[in-house]
C-alpha cells in the first residue's frame, strides 16, 4: 500500500514552502490589477500530462472582487491503465481552491524541465496560496479505510492500493512563485534565486 504524497501536480495537493528570490528585470509595474498583469492569459481550463495513472485538470478563474487575482481549482481523475487510458476508475476533488495574487511581472529565463535549454519569458510573479481544505475521492475503486487510526481515501488497484489521507489540510503556501504561458502551454514556476524552473506543466483544453 502507498500513499499520495499530496500535490497539484504542483498546483493544490502539495505542501512545499513558499519563498524563494525574484530574479529578473522588472519593468513598469504600476500598482496591482494594473494592465501589466495579463491574467486572462491563465483563464481557462488546463490539464497537465499523464503521470502515475492520473491526469489533472485545473480550472483557473478570475477571483471575485478583484482585478489582481485568481482562483485555480484542480481535479485528478485516476485510470486503471498506466498510459492514462480506458475507464476513470477514481476522481479527486478538493473543498477549496487555491489563489495567486499577482505581484509584479519579470523579464525571466525560465526552465521548462529537467535537462532542457533556459528560455526566456515574461514571468507573472504570484503569491499563491493553499487555503484549509479536505479531500474527497469518488469512483468504484474507492474505499474509505483506517489506516494506523488515521482515516484514508484509498484506489484499490489491481497490483495494490494509493491512498491519501481524510483530513483537514492547513492552509500553507503553494509550491510555485511564478506563472507564465509560452506555445498554449501553461507553466507554474518555482523561483531558485538566479531564474525559474517548471514545477508545474499545463495543456491549454
Amino acid at each position: 500500500m502507498r500513499h499520495m504524497t499530496c500535490a497539484m501536480t504542483a498546483l493544490l495537493l502539495a505542501a512545499c514552502g513558499g519563498g524563494g528570490g525574484h530574479p529578473g528585470s522588472t519593468g513598469n509595474s504600476p500598482g496591482l490589477g494594473s494592465a501589466t498583469a495579463n491574467l486572462d492569459a491563465y483563464v481557462g481550463t488546463w490539464a497537465s500530462a499523464c503521470a502515475s495513472r492520473a491526469i489533472d485538470t485545473a480550472v483557473i478563474a478570475r477571483a471575485a472582487g478583484t482585478n489582481d487575482a485568481l482562483t485555480i481549482a484542480v481535479t485528478t481523475r485516476y485510470y486503471a491503465n498506466t498510459e492514462c487510458t480506458g475507464a476513470v476508475i477514481a476522481t479527486q476533488t478538493w473543498s477549496a481552491d487555491a489563489t495567486a495574487t499577482w505581484v509584479g511581472t519579470v523579464a525571466s529565463a525560465i526552465v521548462p524541465g529537467p535537462g532542457m535549454a533556459p528560455v526566456t519569458a515574461s514571468v507573472d510573479k504570484v503569491a499563491a496560496q493553499l487555503p484549509q481544505r479536505t479531500v474527497t475521492l469518488t469512483g468504484t475503486f474507492v474505499s474509505h479505510q483506517t489506516i494506523a487510526g488515521q482515516p484514508n481515501w484509498c484506489i484499490d488497484y489491481t497490483d495494490g492500493s494509493v491512498c491519501v489521507p481524510d483530513r483537514i489540510y492547513a492552509a500553507e503556501p503553494a509550491p510555485f512563485d511564478g506563472l507564465a504561458v509560452l506555445d498554449n502551454v501553461l507553466y507554474e514556476l518555482k523561483s531558485n534565486g538566479v531564474n525559474y524552473d517548471a514545477v508545474g506543466r499545463f495543456t491549454k483544453q
